[in-house]
């Protein structure tokens, strides 16, 4: 079997990726007559509640794969909203999930387990509303 060195940067990237997931509300238009945002820095990260009257679009989750700083991640998450035409995001939640990061099992000829090796890693993430002002 002939390995190709050529998709190793590629494999890498893919291990790497930060994942900012949007799950759309059922009503949720990615075309909006209404959305005055110009560019991807005028998208808002809120901490609170906003201010003024807001219709809930979708959810969005961030998963921190890479082990940044949360500044690290506010411009690929406004980046992606204002790529579907979302006003903002109102974070309401950072936890963290415990993920199978190595399972290793080696087996006898008969199919028996001899050894097994698991490694458990934490997985940070944050949870939050995506909104467009009424």
């Amino acid at each position: 079997m002939r390995f190709n060195f050529s998709l190793f940067p590629l494999l890498l990237f893919v291990i790497g990726c930060t994942t900012v997931d949007f799950i759309p509300e059922p009503d949720y238009r990615p075309n909006d007559s209404r959305y005055k945002v110009k560019s991807w820095e005028e998208v808002e990260i809120l901490r609170e509640r906003p201010k003024r009257l807001f219709k809930i679009v979708g959810e969005v989750v961030v998963r921190n794969t890479e082990d940044l700083t949360w500044e690290d991640y506010e411009p690929r998450v406004k980046k992606d909203l204002f790529r579907r035409k979302v006003d903002g995001v109102w974070m309401t939640e950072k936890n963290q999930n415990t993920v199978d990061s190595v399972t290793v099992e080696t087996m006898d000829q008969k199919g028996r387990s001899t050894n097994s090796y698991l490694q458990k890693s934490n997985l940070p993430f944050w949870k939050g509303y995506a909104y467009r002002y009424k």
